[in-house]
């Protein structure tokens, strides 16, 4: 067994998991209570989500021996398509006047939260002396 604090595949895995729930919840009750938020929101949240994807992508790929010139030439290709993407949902926002920045950095913030969420349910399950893995 490893250390009580790892963090590895079965962490990020449940970051995705609790960032894409947290997306419907939030996204169900701005639909209901705060429609005019939700593009915003929605665009923050694949925004914070395709960040926290290309780090992970980018991290795998590069910090493994043997990288090829093909390799760098994917990450490139992903990272123009990405931003050339993200860049054309906010200008749609902006254009639109749909632009609400409170939910658009919630969006930002999504994944930041779920991150500290499963770390305080690491430290919880530390502190309680139970073996954090077992969930």
């Amino acid at each position: 067994m490893g250390p009580a604090l790892e963090i590895g595949d079965r962490f990020i895995r449940h970051v995705y998991i609790l960032t894409i729930c947290l997306t419907v919840v939030i996204s169900a009750v701005l639909l209901g209570f705060k429609r005019a938020a939700l593009p915003s929101f929605l665009i923050g949240s694949a925004i914070s989500l395709s960040l926290f994807w290309s780090i992970e992508f980018v991290v795998r790929r590069l910090v493994r021996p043997g990288k090829t010139k093909r390799t760098k030439s994917l990450l490139g290709f992903i990272a123009i398509g990405k931003y050339t993407v993200l860049a054309g949902l906010l200008y749609l926002l902006f254009k639109m006047e749909w632009m609400n920045i409170y939910a658009f950095a919630g969006g930002i913030a999504l994944v930041q939260g779920a991150i500290i969420i499963k770390a305080i349910g690491l430290m919880v399950a530390i502190l309680s002396n139970k073996d954090p893995n077992q969930s």
